[in-house]
């Protein structure tokens, strides 16, 4: 009797075990393809952080020009060139170069 039961049975498992494995094969699938989709976007969200980065760079680059930076400190702080003499360098207490 039990082994009618469990004949009876094989083919029910059979197909359960078949669509249990096709509907594995299609959620993985899917989570392939929405791993690829996040892993897109994340590559174009890269390459745009880099060009930002690349055009930080190249703004921080133009706008500390020793000839810009210049001209910035004579036109708005009203500062000049330095005069002989206006320059003192220390060394520990005492003076480098004497005057």
């Amino acid at each position: 009797m039990i082994k009618r039961r469990f004949h009876d049975v094989i083919p029910f498992l059979s197909v359960l075990i078949l669509v249990s494995t096709l509907f594995a094969m299609v959620f993985l699938k899917m989570e392939v393809r929405r791993v690829g989709y996040a892993v897109l976007k994340l590559s174009e969200q890269q390459r745009k952080l880099q060009d930002a980065r690349r055009m930080m760079s190249m703004e921080y680059a133009s706008l500390t020009r020793p000839d810009r930076v210049r001209k910035y400190a004579v036109s708005h702080l009203n500062l000049n060139d330095s005069r002989s003499g206006q320059i003192i360098q220390l060394a520990g207490h005492a003076l480098a170069m004497p005057q």
